[in-house]
């Protein structure tokens, strides 16, 4: 019995073994079937691109009666039909059958059909499929030139066609912007914040066919006139002429105007106004037109000196900026003295320029503790008293005065600083700027600097060095604390150990 049931149990397991692996074979044969039939369906449609010329053969190995081809359900040409005036011109029928579509268009995509009726009154069909594909084409909305205010908020949406689909994204000024695909058309929402973002927005596309497709608008953001000057003071003198610039940014285009110590200006012959427009840099900022306003003053007269104003308006605001038109001296520039300088005094030279003859200088003097110029302490005012000198000027061929005058009394290995002005008929320059210097001595510091240069790295280097000099020390010390300590503990270990063989020694000999 029991022989029997293992026999059964065996024969079983075959079956469903064999049956397993019939199902196996039949789904790896349905998977080859199918792979097949899509590879023949693909084989059967046809990519082609835009204006290219392609043959659909009807795969016709016997003679034939007739033939018809058919495009979805027209019919396109029947070579029974002697009358061929109803073909579209880019179609034709070859002798075998096959037929012949020329010029492809977009439109000409679909399925087409040949039925072929063979002498033993026989039908074959055979099914074709035409894709045409083509470079993309987009659609911008809106287009051309937008102007908005800072604060608007607007859509821009962008259409595409080709085949295949093609991929669209914007670029702002030259750069990828992130986006919002719907379908075909692609739309972005821009809220307007500030002039930086004037410039040319696209909408590209691209399927790889062809060229890509670009269309775009420019978005020109409307600011308030933003005003520039060419130069603050503008140095003359009576009988020359002068001109004032101011440089002009704004959207919608400012309307400038011209004032004379608050009075508007009048113009005639002598005093005239004109305007030029600069070319555009392409950066972000230098889209919109740069207008640069200048006043021209000839034969320029004492009563014409003084502050003018130079103020554009345009719906969004107004801004101003003030020029002083004056005959005063330039500023003076101290130069470097290339000699040796004494330990008790100091040799300065100085350069200024003033279309009028001078008159005098002033020259302000004082010392500062040494000490104190560290760059924790540079701006610390010290209180020293300045020391003040008249200095007659020289006569000078032109409008450039070079002055040499030279310091005495001074205290060695100290530091100075001093500044100087200058003075004609017409007032006092603006004050140089404050320049320091070292009499002879062991003083670390340049024969002239400025403050800026005081920052050096050799400054820094020096306090870095001071304190990680600190921080070596405390390390030394944590160290030899360290082998104190050690050194502390082994001497009391062989104290103690030394005690115990004395104990052990009298022991011994009194048990002797």
């Amino acid at each position: 019995m029991t022989h029997a049931i293992l026999t059964a149990y065996h024969i079983i397991s075959a079956a469903v073994f064999f049956a397993v692996a019939s199902s196996d074979l039949t789904s790896s044969d349905n998977i080859v079937q199918i792979s097949e039939l899509r590879l023949r369906d693909e084989e059967l449609t046809r990519r082609v691109l835009e204006n290219d010329t392609v043959l659909l053969p009807c795969d016709n190995h016997f003679t034939f009666q007739y033939v018809r081809w058919f495009k979805e359900d027209q019919l396109l040409v029947d070579s029974r039909d002697s009358n061929e005036t109803l073909t579209p011109d880019h179609i034709r029928l070859w002798s075998n059958g096959s037929l012949q579509i020329s010029q492809l268009q977009p439109s000409d995509t679909g399925d087409y059909s040949c039925a072929l009726k063979t002498d033993n009154d026989t039908e074959v069909k055979k099914m074709h499929a035409i894709i045409v594909q083509y470079a993309p084409t987009v659609k911008i909305e809106p287009e051309g030139v937008i102007e908005l205010p800072i604060g608007a908020v607007f859509q821009v949406i962008c259409e595409a066609r080709g085949v295949p689909q093609p991929k669209l994204y914007w670029r702002w000024n030259g750069k990828l912007v992130d986006n919002e695909m719907i379908g075909n058309r692609l739309s972005m929402q821009i809220e307007v914040g500030s002039r930086a973002q004037t410039g040319p927005i696209d909408c590209v596309a691209n399927n790889s066919i062809g060229d890509l497709a670009v269309t775009g608008m420019f978005l020109k953001v409307q600011f308030p006139p933003e005003v520039r000057l060419v130069q603050h003071i503008v140095y003359t003198k009576v009988g020359l002429r002068s001109d004032l610039e101011c440089l002009i940014e704004a959207v919608p285009r400012a309307v400038v105007n011209w004032f004379h110590h608050g009075v508007p200006m009048t113009y005639d012959s002598r005093i005239s106004r004109y305007e030029t427009e600069l070319q555009p840099n392409g950066s972000n900022l230098q889209f919109n037109t740069v207008i640069k306003h200048t006043l021209a003053i000839r034969n320029v007269r004492d009563s014409d000196l003084g502050l003018y104003e130079c103020r554009a308006e345009n719906k969004l605001g107004f801004k101003s900026a003030a020029i002083d038109l004056t005959g005063r001296p330039m500023p003076c520039v101290f130069k470097i003295n290339p000699g040796v300088q004494s330990s008790t005094s100091h040799v300065l030279v100085w350069q200024t320029e003033s279309l009028s003859a001078l008159m005098e200088f002033k020259l302000k003097f004082r010392q500062i503790p040494s000490a104190s110029i560290t760059p924790q302490t540079l701006d610390v005012d010290y209180k020293t008293e300045w020391t003040i000198l008249t200095i007659p000027s020289e006569l000078s061929a032109g409008p450039i005065h070079i002055t040499t005058y030279t310091l005495h009394g001074l205290q060695p290995a100290s530091v100075y600083e001093v500044v100087v002005f200058a003075r004609n008929h017409f007032g006092w320059s603006e004050s140089s700027k404050i320049v320091r210097f070292a009499t002879g001595g062991e003083v670390e510091l340049p024969n002239y600097s400025t403050e800026a240069e005081l920052y050096s790295n050799e400054d820094f280097s020096s306090v870095e060095n001071e304190e990680q000099a600190k921080e070596d020390s405390v390390h030394l010390n944590e160290v030899y604390d360290s082998n104190t300590s050690i050194s502390a503990t082994s001497s009391l270990w062989s104290f103690a150990y030394f005690t115990f063989l004395t104990l052990f020694a009298i022991l011994k000999y009194n048990l002797l």
